[in-house]
């Protein structure tokens, strides 16, 4: 961030050596140059090369054209005059005129008239959370070298957080606020240039009771865009830490498919791919005990709840295993009565929010069966898009409910109608917190469909959220509320908190949190969480990102564990190899909407990337120098430009772990397009390293394609760990794959042995 600040007595001393110019700014394609003129004196405007536009930053003169007077000029006035016009700015009366000229080069042009804006609030359109007004661009002014608007942010207000490919240039024309770049950040006032170059990331923090008012001028610069973007690579905005949570999955069944091709792998195909490049990574999950799914399956298969719920989840934590899910810390809440007690000390300190309130509420409750209808226990269709559903969320649309209000509403047991009883309740009073929301949405990385969800919801109005429910199935409460618990999906938001408080702040600088989940548990993380954790004063435990899946389908129709709809996880892992599995559901991922896959793609899930490498690793016996990597020699443009593209092509990955641009899908067609390209290589270099006057730049295309090798290996461990480790071991590599920041050859000499790595890909499903 550069800066300039107004110094008038500077002014006097040489009006071109304040300001900025292209010896400040490289490209800069004009000149900003302080001004100043006293009463009784005038400045001459523009010379005989430049046009100009003069911006008025306090006082009142007049501008003149051949000494006759033509307009007043007053502070937020902005004046365009051509060059060789002879236009002057005269001080008026005992008034002192400070101003701020743009100057450039143009062809002399026929129209010499001047041209005034005026700086006026009323005439402002908002965007970028503050208010906007068209000043000067190539439209009004041909060959014009940069755009340019007034702006203004409300006192007590932030604009957005965002960043351009553009160079701009602020000039303050009134008020105090502080200008964020990254993690520098400066007050400014009247008078001040501040240069934020392109991809800087910025905002406008006003605190003080006045608007801060403001000139921005920008321009494109594509030469400087690109080499910002070369000087800044993805690596640089993941955090040093960074806790990627998933939802625990409810123990009512076992996992199947469209868990894991949803928030699971792609979770831990993150935090895998974050550690290879150093950073310190805390994949955390857990079993969601309490759920009333759990008690309504339970009932269906006429078994207890609790050994229940302890089997199923100790069978879904051991299929995330064989899936080569590497959790880091993982949480039981039935088994852990540490866990209990800090979520009733949290709802305690819940309860004491001004947003609740102790009441009673119209519940519907069946009879037969002795329970209050709510969640899994309802049965219905949902009231805002008729598809069916449970209580409290429809999966359909993602919009929440109560249970109450579904159409057709009879127990989800036994299918009778219900009746309605008074039960008391504590409930949260939602809109409280819609402000706070909105901020918190506004800020997050990714989750597009998560964040206009929640915004929808949150601009349309969400009323209150029950936190205790009448049921002996969850944490107890005592007191007004004895007799119930704590709502399941309080409870679960409650556990993040806790668990987020505990992981994410160790003293390191740069933290971060991500959360991976299903579009139907958007309500959940994107309003209620937030809501509470406001009520609780808990912000900095929750998410700073969400990457966000919508529903894997079978047959048309969506998975589904209470209905034995799905092909099961841990049956699919027992026919294939672990990366193998892991691959072609991380291929088939719904990312961005629904996606359907047939019963037999799920029953063979083979992948084109299984064969693209099989091919490219058998290769390798068959290369000069496979019983130890030569040094490289001579060097040829190919040989350059394979370098060249390994590099690139890690940089795209790297990308692709960014939370806004993560794409598990994308990573995949990355690899495969990387081994194609290494293939390739070897196809063109073979004939060339039979030419006899070739040797020297024959050890270098050998070198090269170990080096793509080594890139590979790391590359590729976030998907197929397995693979990964053992073609990096097969490369005389030690420990874990690890990327680099630029990729250094093996050490000439070293011996290999991808004979495991191989066997390996031998065991893959092949295309049919």
């Amino acid at each position: 961030m550069i800066h300039r600040s107004f110094d008038r007595a500077a002014v006097g001393v040489g009006e071109r050596d304040h300001g900025l110019s292209s010896a400040d700014i490289e490209g800069l394609p004009f000149q900003l140059v302080y001004g100043s003129v006293s009463s009784g004196a005038q400045a001459q405007l523009c010379d005989t090369f430049s046009d100009e536009v003069l911006f008025v930053m306090s006082g009142t003169g007049i501008l003149t054209k051949s000494s006759r007077p033509l307009r007043t000029l007053a502070p937020g006035d902005a004046v365009h005059v051509a060059r060789d016009s002879r236009y002057a700015l005269r001080a008026q009366g005992g008034e002192v005129v400070d101003f701020t000229r743009v100057r450039w080069d143009r062809p002399a042009s026929a129209d010499a008239a001047f041209e005034v804006r005026t700086f006026d609030r009323d005439a402002m359109d908002w965007a970028y959370e503050m208010r906007l007004q068209h000043l000067f661009d190539a439209s009004d002014i041909p060959s014009l070298p940069f755009g340019s608007v007034f702006g203004s942010v409300d006192p007590h207000t932030t604009s957005k957080h965002h960043c351009q490919q553009d160079g701009e240039i602020f000039l303050v024309l009134g008020g105090r606020a502080e200008v964020r770049t990254g993690a520098e950040s400066k007050v400014f006032g009247a008078g001040d240039l501040v240069f934020l170059a392109p991809f800087d990331l910025h905002g406008i923090r006003n605190v003080a009771d006045e608007p801060f008012d403001l000139v921005s001028i920008y321009w494109e610069d594509s030469a400087a865009a690109a080499a910002r973007l070369a000087a800044r690579p993805p690596r640089l905005d993941i955090p040093l830490r960074v806790v990627v949570s998933c939802p625990p999955p409810t123990p009512n069944g076992g996992l199947h498919l469209g868990h894991l091709a949803g928030p699971y792998l792609r979770a831990d195909m993150f935090a895998r791919a974050l550690r290879t490049i150093g950073r310190d990574v805390e994949l955390v999950t857990g079993t969601d005990d309490h759920q009333s799914y759990v008690v309504t399956e339970a009932h269906r298969r006429n078994v207890g709840a609790t050994d229940f719920a302890v089997d199923a989840g100790d069978r879904i934590l051991a299929t995330l295993v064989q899936a080569g899910y590497n959790a880091t810390s993982v949480y039981r809440p039935l088994a852990d009565a540490g866990l209990q007690k800090r979520i009733r000390t949290r709802f305690a300190a819940l309860s004491e929010s001004a947003a609740t309130a102790y009441t009673s509420v119209r519940t519907p409750w069946c009879a037969t069966c002795g329970h209050s209808l709510y969640q899994s226990f309802a049965a219905g269709a949902c009231p805002h898009c008729g598809e069916q559903c449970s209580g409290e969320i429809c999966e359909a649309c993602g919009r929440p409910n109560d249970a109450r209000d579904l159409l057709k509403l009879a127990c989800a047991l036994c299918g009778a109608a219900p009746m309605f009883r008074e039960e008391p309740a504590l409930l949260l009073d939602l809109d409280v917190f819609a402000e706070d929301l909105r901020g918190y949405l506004a800020g997050l990385q990714g989750g597009n469909g998560l964040r206009l969800l929640a915004r929808r919801l949150v601009d349309a109005g969400l009323g209150s959220y029950r936190l205790s429910r009448s049921s002996t199935w969850g944490i107890a409460l005592d007191g007004d509320l004895s007799g119930q618990v704590v709502d399941p999906w309080v409870e679960l938001a409650l556990t993040h908190l806790d668990r987020a408080a505990n992981t994410v702040d160790r003293g390191v600088s740069g933290a971060g949190s991500v959360t991976f989940l299903g579009y139907d548990n958007s309500f959940y993380y994107g309003v209620l969480m937030p809501a509470l954790a406001f009520a609780t004063n808990d912000e900095s435990a929750l998410p700073q990102g969400f990457v966000v899946n919508h529903f894997l389908h079978l047959e048309g129709e969506k998975f589904s564990t209470s209905r034995g709809h799905a092909v099961w996880a841990d049956d699919a892992l027992a026919k294939a190899p672990t990366d193998a599995v892991r691959v072609a559901l991380l291929r088939n991922a719904p990312e961005e909407a629904v996606l359907d896959i047939t019963m037999t793609q799920a029953n063979t899930l083979h992948d084109p990337l299984l064969d693209v490498i099989r091919e490219w690793i058998d290769g390798f016996t068959r290369l000069p120098g496979a019983g130890g990597i030569p040094a490289t020699g001579a060097w040829r443009v190919a040989h350059r430009e394979f370098y060249r593209a390994v590099g690139l092509l890690t940089t795209y990955l790297d990308g692709l772990l960014t939370v806004d641009a993560f794409s598990g899908v994308a990573y995949i067609e990355a690899l495969e397009s990387f081994v194609r390209t290494a293939t390739r290589f070897r196809d063109a270099e073979r004939t060339r390293r039979l030419l006899s006057d070739q040797h020297e730049e024959a050890r270098t295309s050998v070198a090269l394609e170990y080096l793509a090798a080594k890139a590979f290996s790391a590359l590729c461990y976030p998907v197929m760990p397995m693979f990964g480790e053992q073609m990096w071991a097969g490369l005389g590599l030690s420990g874990t794959p690890m990327r680099e920041d630029a990729w250094t050859f093996i050490a000439a000499g070293t011996r290999t042995d991808l004979s495991a790595a191989r066997d390996l890909a031998a065991q893959w499903p092949r295309s049919r």
